[in-house]
C-alpha cells in the first residue's frame, strides 16, 4: 500500500515552499543590496562574480518556491506546477525546462567565482586570460542547452502517460485528477545520463579550481579564506537532492516524500548561501548590525529607560501619598 502521509502531498510541498518564499524574498533583497551598495573598493574585483552567483541562486530558489513549485514524481519525468507561473499561463514544459537548466547554471556560477579568484591571484598575466571567457561561456551554454534534446522530443501526452504507468505503476495513486500532470519524457535513462554528465562537468571544474587555488596559495588572503565558505556549503546543499534524484532515476526507486523534500532542500540552498555571504563579509555584517540590531538595541534601551522613569514616578507619587 502507498503511504498517503501529508509529506507526500502537493499541499505539503506548496505550503512549505510558499512559506519559505516569504523569508527568502527579503533576505535575497538584503543580500543584493549589500553586494551592489556595500561592497568596499578593495573587493570591487570580485563584486560582479559574487552578484552573478547571488542572482542564479536567487533565481533557482524563487523558481522552485514561488514561480513553479514543481510537484514531480521521480523517477518518472511526470509533474505539474503549483506556482505562480501556472496561474499566468506559462506552459508546463517551459517551467520544467527552466528548473532543470537552473541547477547546472548555479553550479557554473560557483565555478565562475572560484575561477575569478584563481585568475586575479595567480594567472592574470598568463595565457589563461585568453581562454577564460570562452571556457565560462561553454559552461553556461552547456547548462542551458544540455536538456534541449529532451525538451524538443516531448511525447504525445496520453500515450506517454500510459507507457510510464506501465513501467512505474506505483505512481498511479499520485497522479492528480485535474488532468494537468505533464510527461516531459518517457526515456528516464537519457535524462539520467544528461544529469550525470552535467553534475560531473560542473563539480569537476569547481573542484579543480578549488584545488589549484589551494596548491598555489602561499599566504591566504582574507578574501580567499571566504571562498570555501561561500561555495562549499551551497555545493553540498545542491549535491544531496541532485544525487538522490539521479539514483532514483537510475534504480527506478519511487518515494514521493523524498521527492518533495528534495525540492524543499534545494529551495533552502539560496537562503543559506545568502546568509553565509552576509556573515563572512565584514562590510555586509556591519551593515546588518547597524540597520537592524543596533536600532533594536537602542529601542530596547529607550524602552527600558522609559519604564524605569515611569516606575520612579510611580514610586515618588506613592511616597508623597
Amino acid at each position: 500500500m502507498v503511504n498517503h502521509s501529508y509529506v507526500n502531498s502537493p499541499a505539503f510541498l506548496s505550503g512549505t515552499l510558499h512559506l519559505m518564499a516569504c523569508f527568502e524574498i527579503p533576505m535575497h533583497l538584503i543580500g543584493a543590496y549589500c553586494i551592489i551598495f556595500k561592497t568596499p573598493r578593495t573587493m570591487r574585483s570580485v563584486k560582479w562574480t559574487m552578484f552573478n552567483l547571488h542572482f542564479w541562486s536567487v533565481f533557482l530558489d524563487l523558481t522552485i518556491s514561488l514561480f513553479t513549485t514543481p510537484y514531480v514524481l521521480f523517477p518518472a519525468l511526470i509533474g505539474r506546477s503549483l506556482g505562480i507561473f501556472e496561474y499566468v499561463g506559462v506552459p508546463v514544459e517551459l517551467q520544467l525546462y527552466l528548473i532543470v537548466t537552473l541547477f547546472p547554471a548555479v553550479g557554473v556560477s560557483i565555478t565562475a567565482i572560484l575561477e575569478n579568484r584563481f585568475y586575479l591571484l595567480f594567472s592574470w598575466e598568463s595565457s589563461w586570460k585568453y581562454f577564460r571567457i570562452p571556457f565560462l561561456t561553454f559552461l553556461y551554454l552547456s547548462s542551458f542547452l544540455c536538456f534541449l534534446p529532451s525538451y524538443l522530443s516531448i511525447p504525445e501526452q496520453k500515450q506517454a502517460m500510459a507507457e510510464v504507468l506501465k513501467i512505474i505503476p506505483e505512481i498511479q495513486e499520485y497522479i492528480l485528477s485535474d488532468g494537468k500532470m505533464f510527461v516531459l519524457s518517457t526515456d528516464f535513462h537519457e535524462f539520467f545520463w544528461t544529469l550525470v554528465i552535467m553534475i560531473g562537468l560542473v563539480t569537476g571544474t569547481s573542484v579543480t579550481f578549488a584545488r589549484i587555488l589551494y596548491r598555489n596559495m602561499k599566504e591566504r588572503s582574507r578574501l580567499l579564506n571566504m571562498s570555501p565558505q561561500m561555495t562549499s556549503m551551497p555545493i553540498l546543499i545542491l549535491i544531496l537532492p541532485i544525487s538522490y534524484l539521479a539514483i532514483s532515476m537510475f534504480s527506478g526507486y519511487f518515494n514521493q516524500a523524498a521527492n518533495n523534500l528534495c525540492f524543499i532542500i534545494t529551495a533552502f540552498h539560496g537562503l543559506l548561501s545568502t546568509a553565509i555571504m552576509i556573515t563572512v563579509h565584514k562590510p555586509y555584517r556591519d551593515f546588518i548590525y547597524i540597520v537592524f540590531f543596533q536600532k533594536i538595541h537602542r529601542l530596547l534601551l529607550h524602552t527600558e529607560s522609559k519604564i524605569a522613569y515611569s516606575m520612579s514616578m510611580i514610586s515618588r507619587t506613592s511616597s508623597g501619598l
